[in-house]
């Protein structure tokens, strides 16, 4: 491990022949034996829309075999490579440069030097012709001064160079990349989205932690003055139409919340004989809001997003506040930065008393 250490170092310092060296020296290393697997499907489950992004739910329960046979097709899961933690020490002592141009130039040439080796692997695991075994390439894809990672498959980074592209240039920071976090789902509103990619970006620029709570603090003001109709969840209400007739069929039915939000607004709007607001169909964009204990037992009530005049009727129903700013507020902080353990009550125990004194 020292030796390849030192040739890491004379890679770092412009020795370009050093790659081989350290290619060498991993060969010596000893061999893992490599087997192909397969495996049963466990569980399939329906995702929903994913707005034309890619969905990433690959887990293999064996991690020294990350691939798998998919249609015949050889498929492999992600791979995450760090060398930060074999040079820790030198790194830090200032022996090992590490700025974002050698992490680009380390790491473009651990890519090539692992590409070289695939045509062998192929053969040897899958007897795989040298032919067919070099069209197998990995890449480098990102390079980011600063990630947080939440869970398994859901991380944000700050990239300042994305697949030999710098995104820093200009006075740029880069760009912010988020998967599977919640300022990339369909209901979750956009401005909540913006006030989430705030925060994170906050987090990934080295802002202090009592910034960003007094951030959290100033916006939860400006969600509280919002109108509480504007503070629900949008929604695309799909198969009211079906429920409704399983209902009428065999009594009450189980549905999922927004549709059934989306028929309460139907009744009510056929109880008050509005025939000037719009009716909620199928494929009709919603927002959902939160009730609070109500003569008709509604829990929720949606509302289509395209009626620019809401009826009275509507407006004068008992919105639950606290309960959306728990939803909308609250619950995507704790989903965005819970894992670096910040108290949010804080935010929500200055805010109140601010509002007593608050003219």
């Amino acid at each position: 491990m020292e030796n390849l250490k030192n040739l890491m170092k004379s890679l770092l310092a412009g020795d370009a022949s050093a790659i081989h060296a350290i290619k060498d020296t991993m060969e010596n290393h000893k061999q893992k034996k490599i087997s192909t697997h397969k495996g049963k499907v466990i569980r399939v489950e329906n995702v929903g829309s994913a707005n034309g992004e890619y969905v990433y739910d690959i887990g293999m329960r064996n991690e020294t075999k990350p691939w798998f046979f998919a249609n015949n097709i050889l498929v492999h899961n992600s791979c995450y490579f760090s060398a930060y933690e074999t040079f820790k020490d030198e790194i830090e002592s200032g022996q090992i440069p590490w700025t974002t141009e050698t992490v680009i130039q380390l790491y473009d040439h651990i890519g090539d030097e692992v590409n070289k080796t695939f045509p062998d692997f192929m053969q040897r695991a899958f007897n795989c012709p040298h032919s067919r075994g070099q069209v197998i390439k990995s890449g480098r894809e990102i390079v980011a001064p600063k990630a947080l990672f939440i869970t398994k498959k859901r991380y944000a980074a700050m990239v300042c160079d994305v697949e030999g592209k710098r995104t820093d240039l200009n006075g740029s920071l880069g760009y912010l990349k988020a998967m599977g976090l919640d300022l990339k789902r369909s209901d979750t509103p956009e401005y909540i989205q913006d006030f989430l990619k705030e925060i994170l970006t906050m987090v990934l620029t080295d802002a202090s932690k009592e910034d960003i709570m007094a951030r959290i603090t100033e916006y939860r003001s400006e969600f509280r003055a919002m109108k509480p109709w504007e503070k629900g969840s949008p929604k695309r209400a799909n198969n009211i139409t079906a429920y409704q007739e399983k209902e009428e069929t065999s009594g009450k039915a189980s549905m999922p919340g927004h549709v059934r939000a989306s028929i309460n607004w139907n009744t009510l709007r056929r109880m008050n004989n509005d025939r000037y607001s719009a009716q909620i169909v199928d494929g009709t964009k919603v927002v959902v809001c939160k009730l609070k204990p109500n003569d008709m037992g509604f829990t929720s009530i949606a509302r289509p997003v395209d009626e620019e005049r809401l009826p009275k009727w509507f407006t004068d129903l008992p919105f639950d506040e606290e309960a959306m700013e728990e939803t909308l507020l609250d619950g995507r902080l704790e989903n965005l930065i819970g894992v670096l353990e910040y108290d949010l009550s804080e935010t929500r125990a200055n805010n109140t008393f601010n509002n007593l004194f608050d003219w």
